[in-house]
């Protein structure tokens, strides 16, 4: 018997062959199947695709003249062409697991090909975690939502547990943690699972750091390599106050005396109160680019100042040299 069923198999192998016998899948992937026979005599034949372990129990899923099972109406076709069978079915899930058949119809006996088919839900990434918001308003003691998710995986299900001794406590069975003030009550980390069926990941642990406890006015921290960077010391500084400091700079003023010996020209120090008020006005924490800038024009201000004093000097003794010619 083994030997008839052996020069069987050899056979149907020799009339149909097909570029795949075994495969296997995720779910909601695709499977396409290329089969070619050699005698010209089936070209008018019924093909079909059928499920099932046994070749003369298997269920028709859909034939070539027009059958096709109301379950892969949508989502399977099966086509023909000169020599060639081809079978595409989309959406794959995990119940389409099993052994299928590329049949011939022929009198007697059938010709059919075996093709195993395995469906399994697809390994899950590792999650990443973020925060819905700004993670400044933790500054606060506002609450403060932890969103986990996976870029690969079906199935998904996910949960939140939180370190204590080198042992992780389940706190929930979801995707998304609340922080508020009521929940906290030391520092902690926390870390978010993904699983399947077939694989387990974990994501980057999610340090907090409670900087003042309470049931509604806390404060508090999280860090990760996944988040943004902050700092409740500075984003909750209190402001800061202006403190004004008056500064008397002396200036120079051109004074004309007049002697026996005739006009004499100097320059004396003088406060100039209006000057005061116009470039040295109490500092408020005003911006550096400011206060050199300010400066700057003081500089020139007094520089023209002087040169203008030396001109006139200059002039008023080539006045007097004239006279005594």
């Amino acid at each position: 018997m083994k030997v008839v069923h052996l020069l069987l198999m050899f056979q149907v192998h020799a009339i149909l062959q097909c570029d795949k016998t075994s495969m296997h899948t995720t779910i909601g992937r695709d499977i396409n199947v290329l089969c070619s026979y050699h005698e010209n005599q089936f070209l008018f034949s019924k093909k079909y695709w059928c499920f099932g372990e046994s070749r003369s129990t298997c269920e028709v899923l859909m034939d070539t003249e027009g059958f096709t099972t109301h379950r892969l109406k949508k989502k399977a076709k099966i086509y023909q062409s000169f020599r060639t069978i081809q079978i595409h079915m989309t959406e794959l899930q995990l119940e389409d697991t099993g052994i299928y058949w590329v049949g011939i119809d022929k009198i007697y006996a059938d010709i059919m090909f075996r093709i195993t088919v395995k469906v399994t839900e697809e390994v899950v990434s590792r999650p990443h975690v973020f925060l819905d918001g700004s993670p400044t308003v933790t500054c606060q003691g506002q609450p403060v939502l932890l969103r986990c998710r996976t870029e690969r995986g079906t199935n998904v299900r996910y949960s939140w547990s939180r370190e204590d001794n080198f042992q992780d406590n389940l706190l929930q069975s979801s995707a998304d943690l609340l922080f508020h003030c009521a929940f906290l009550t030391e520092d902690a980390q926390y870390i978010c699972s993904a699983q399947n069926a077939v694989s387990r990941e974990q994501s980057k642990p999610i340090s907090l750091h409670l900087v003042q406890a309470g049931q509604e006015n806390c404060i508090y921290s999280l860090m990760s390599d996944e988040l943004e960077s902050y700092d409740c010391r500075t984003t909750t500084a209190s402001p800061v106050i202006s403190t004004s400091t008056n500064v008397e700079v002396p200036t120079s003023k051109f004074v004309t005396q007049t002697s026996s010996g005739g006009n004499q020209s100097l320059c004396s120090n003088h406060t100039q109160s209006w000057i005061e008020h116009v470039f040295l006005r109490p500092w408020s924490g005003v911006p550096l680019w400011y206060e050199i800038v300010r400066w700057l024009l003081f500089t020139a201000m007094i520089t023209s100042t002087g040169l203008s004093c030396a001109c006139t000097q200059t002039r008023r003794m080539a006045c007097k040299h004239d006279n005594q010619m």
